[in-house]
């Protein structure tokens, strides 16, 4: 029963039938609900009718998505630019900002590629990449300051660790980056749909987040909050036409006054009003807003507790995101040496349990479709039972 006495909602409902698959695999890719579905069947209809497409269907979509990603992650909607990927909103940042031979940029070697490679390819500018490693699972707060100097321009971090699920402090480290004149730049790919956070109570600059995980939103979708002071300093390096002032007077469209408002939608995708896209994407921050974030943490943290307790019962380890001040919505657990955690890994694909291995690690994340009973299947595998 829920709080108040009310029945538990049935989510699982809410989403396609996987069987005979457990499925716990979110930070894999999120699956769309029944309603991104039925949209998704809406956008297609559009696109086989184009007689039926009007010239607001290029610029409300954005709009209302955008809204909505704002509400999400306590941003103005100004400060939110509709992306393809985290990769092109940790690009903004890194194909915008002006760097010189000398500067500075320290990064995780735990990032996921997005926020990992494109910082690595400013080598090419003579920009020095400070890489820090891990200590006991963790990236240290002492590690990361001893990287950073006068010289740092950014310092880039993942919240969640995809492999692991740690997540970490992000107060306590941009406020670390900030205190060197950095800027601080998060992927929240792993966090943002899933853990409640606000980015105007945070020592946020730009945070860029993939949309086909816990946003449960398609593949190609994402966007990137860009602090109002960030995008003051961030050089646009193509027009997008769809996000000048005055593109919605396609007749008039301006020339020789081409102006660009001061929002970050000026970084927007190009062709922004991807219909299958965007009708898919605002269905499922639909359902993610109607349900709460905080509901989604709450039903994950409690299946992972339980996930917690079988698996040390049964000899496992367990990732440091089993510490509460670093848990999220993923675990990580190994056996006692790769090929036993490999061994568990192909017992678990045999009898259709969905998880992911990474970096020598049985990753697990569930959703709100998932229940005890797909905890308890996964923990009879994993022991051997």
């Amino acid at each position: 029963m829920a709080r108040g006495g009310d029945p538990v909602p049935n989510y699982r409902q809410d989403f396609p039938d996987f069987t005979p698959t457990v499925y716990l695999n979110c930070a894999y890719q999120g699956p769309f609900p029944r309603a991104t579905v039925a949209r998704i069947h809406d956008a297609i209809e559009l696109k086989c009718h184009p007689e039926r497409v009007v010239e607001r269907d290029y610029f409300d979509p954005p709009d209302r998505v955008r809204e909505r990603l704002a509400r999400l992650i306590g941003a103005a909607p100004e400060e939110i630019a509709l992306t393809n990927s985290a990769t092109q909103g940790v690009g903004i940042a890194a194909e915008g900002l002006e760097f010189h031979a000398g500067d500075e940029v320290v990064v995780a070697s735990t990032n996921f590629p997005s926020n990992l490679f494109t910082w690595l390819h400013l080598r090419r500018r003579g920009v020095r990449v400070n890489v820090v490693q891990p200590r006991d699972g963790f990236i240290h707060l002492e590690d990361v300051g001893r990287a950073l100097s006068s010289q740092t321009r950014i310092l880039a971090l993942d919240w969640v660790s995809y492999t692991t699920g740690v997540r970490i402090d992000l107060a306590a480290f941009g406020e670390l980056a900030h205190r060197h004149g950095a800027l601080f730049v998060v992927d929240g790919t792993q966090g943002v749909g899933a853990i409640e956070v606000n980015v105007h109570d945070l020592p946020f600059d730009v945070m860029a987040v993939a949309g086909y995980k816990w946003l449960l939103g398609p593949y190609g979708t994402g966007f990137a909050y860009l602090s109002s002071e960030v995008q003051n300093r961030l050089e646009l390096r193509v027009v997008n036409w769809l996000s000048t002032e005055g593109a919605d007077e396609f007749d008039e469209l301006p020339i020789e006054d081409l102006t660009l408002p001061r929002a970050a939608r000026i970084f927007d995708v190009p062709e922004t009003a991807n219909f299958l896209n965007l009708y898919a994407l605002e269905a499922s921050l639909e359902y993610v807003e109607r349900v709460g974030v905080p509901t989604v943490h709450r039903h994950c943290e409690g299946l992972l507790e339980r996930l917690r307790e079988g698996l040390r019962s049964r000899g496992l380890t367990l990732s440091a995101a089993a510490v509460p001040e670093h848990s999220s919505t993923i675990l990580g657990f190994q056996a006692g040496s790769l090929e036993a955690t490999a061994g568990i890994h192909a017992r678990l694909e045999r009898e259709h349990i969905s998880v992911s291995l990474r970096q020598g690690m049985i990753r697990v994340s569930p959703y709100l479709y998932n229940d005890e009973a797909d905890i308890e299947r996964l923990l009879a595998v994993a022991g051997g039972g």
